[in-house]
């Protein structure tokens, strides 16, 4: 399936109509062969202050309206979260003056070395729910302070929020300090329980353990079964895989150089490090949720180690929970490998299409050329049989196997009629400064093929400017969001900004599958009505002079 980019349209019946930054066609609904891309919106312009940074965003529709649009976002540089809402389908956006951030806990930014995200969803009755880090300047700072976890519900799409702490690490002392950074995935059951059954994760960091002890990573999920208003006690969703001595084993071969060796120096005795093969020195990362029909839930991760020198090579594992994350088992979806990234930038999706047991679509990113520093490319893997075996793996992004660009942070939508749509940073336009695109690719068969890429910016996004790599290392997908219809593509985006201001916008576009909401706006047809009462009037003036020509 190839899709076409379209711009602006011009007045005529064959053409259609632009109006603002949307599209709209007269003729007929759009044929599913030949979507379009929109014209970019500028999502933030109403936002003027020129130190504003807002970083990639997270998407989510209301099932209930599929015009109504949320996308949460972070600015950087006042280090809180928001929320915008598009009632159009993201033809245009607002600006909310609400946020699910708390006096207590006003800032949910948190840098370096983080893919932060901030998920949305909805569950019944247009409930949004909104997953965030929290902390103030008295928690120690981000990096070895106390970061908290937060829940905000909305019944107004986002005009106020009532917030739950979820994990409050305020006041821990060294070694237990605690930093949620990020908040990883939120998702909503909205058939298993009478009110709404709320999952939310993140990766856990004790940045004040220190050597040969040190603490890794831990990738934690927290359940509420009452719609949000509490939550029970995290779960590390890795700890099954390394409760395996045969797990362990396999990620210790891919270490060249054991602690102890004689070209490194001895660990202190008694401590972790003199003993590498225990479920202490292991842990996950950065983990991402999905639901299936029968209410299991899967979580998609990446391994982490502490104290082995040299650390073991990463692998992606899902855990899947049958008892709503009381307890958890692991399979491995890729082998301990080169070229896997560390930051966690796995997505998982369940679609009920596809099977008896429908199909998990998991996208992450990997390299085919692992021995080539950055490059990277975006990898799908799927299962039909409740996450126990994989496909094997998939480079989607179809720049040629021998092309050594890097293809960042992919993303991950399923549509409700099953169609998959994966998006991704790609720096195959890059001239040479350090950029990148957004780029689109979607499956109609549950991920046995895959349609063309489709580049959906109009301009490469320059990573001179900004924080996605300048100090701070920031680097979240774009967001994404999936309807029959159509598909809401959102990005950080610098084009307002030099090296020297160092900004970053918010744009989306939308991918039309059909005409949005089976016609066109109220104001499209008012101009359209007018354009074609002024062709009507026109055509009559027209054959009245070639009638008195005639008769002349």
């Amino acid at each position: 399936m190839q899709l076409g980019i379209r711009g602006v349209c011009s007045i005529t019946a064959a053409a259609g109509l632009a109006f603002g930054s949307a599209v709209f066609s007269p003729v007929g609904a759009l044929a599913e062969s030949q979507p379009r891309v929109t014209k970019p919106v500028y999502a933030t312009r109403s936002d003027v202050d020129p130190a504003r940074t807002y970083t990639s965003p997270s998407i989510a529709v209301d099932p209930e309206n599929p015009n109504t649009v949320v996308m949460g976002f972070v600015e950087a540089r006042t280090r809180r979260c928001g929320l915008m809402r598009s009632s159009d389908a993201g033809q245009t956006w607002k600006k909310l003056d609400a946020s699910p951030s708390t006096s207590t806990f006003p800032f949910c930014f948190v840098i370096s070395g983080n893919v932060d995200m901030i998920p949305v969803a909805f569950g019944r009755n247009h409930t949004l729910y909104y997953g965030l880090s929290g902390y103030d300047d008295g928690d120690g700072g981000v990096n070895n302070g106390n970061v908290s976890v937060l829940v905000g519900r909305s019944h107004d799409l986002g005009d106020s929020w009532e917030t739950t702490v979820v994990r409050s690490n305020r006041g821990k002392q060294p070694p237990d300090t605690e930093t949620a950074r990020p908040v990883s995935d939120l998702v909503v059951d909205t058939h298993s329980g009478k009110e709404d059954i709320v999952y939310v994760t993140w990766r856990a960091e004790y940045r004040t353990t220190t050597a040969p002890n040190l603490q890794p990573r831990i990738g934690l999920v927290s359940v509420s079964t009452d719609g949000g208003k509490t939550f029970g006690a995290p779960v590390n969703v890795g700890a099954p895989a390394w409760e395996s001595a045969q797990t362990r084993a396999e990620a210790l071969k891919t270490v060249t150089t054991l602690p102890g060796s004689p070209t490194t120096t001895a660990p202190a005795a008694g401590s972790r490090a003199a003993q590498p093969d225990q479920p202490v020195n292991f842990g996950s990362s950065n983990p991402s949720l999905t639901l299936d029909g029968k209410g299991n839930l899967y979580a998609a991760w990446v391994t982490h180690s502490s104290n082995i020198t040299p650390a073991p090579l990463p692998a992606v594992w899902v855990s899947k929970s049958t008892d709503k994350g009381k307890t958890f088992t692991a399979s491995a979806v890729t082998p301990f490998q080169r070229g896997l990234s560390t930051f966690g930038t796995q997505r998982i999706r369940w679609s009920p299409r596809g099977g008896a047991d429908g199909v998990l679509h998991l996208v992450y990113e990997g390299s085919r050329h692992p021995e080539v520093a950055s490059e990277t490319d975006a990898f799908y893997q799927r299962s039909t049989d409740g996450g126990r075996t994989w496909s094997p793996p998939k480079a989607i992004d179809d720049d040629g196997d021998n092309a050594l660009f890097a293809q960042n942070s992919p993303n991950l939508s399923i549509a409700p009629n099953g169609r998959v749509d994966v998006v991704w940073f790609d720096a195959r336009n890059d001239p040479g400064i350090r950029s990148h695109d957004v780029y689109l690719a979607s499956s109609t068969d549950n991920g046995v093929t895959w349609s063309p890429n489709v580049r959906i910016t109009d301009r490469v996004d320059d990573r001179r400017i900004g924080i996605w790599a300048n100090n701070f290392d920031v680097s979240p997908p774009p967001g994404v969001a999936s309807t029959d219809k159509f598909l809401v593509i959102g990005w950080d985006d610098t084009r307002n900004f030099d090296q020297v201001t160092q900004g970053q916008d918010l744009y989306t576009a939308d991918v039309q599958f059909q005409r949005l909401g089976g016609g066109m706006s109220k104001v499209a047809k008012g101009v359209l009505a007018a354009g074609a009462g002024i062709a009507v009037v026109g055509l009559v003036l027209f054959a009245a002079g070639a009638l008195a020509r005639r008769r002349a």
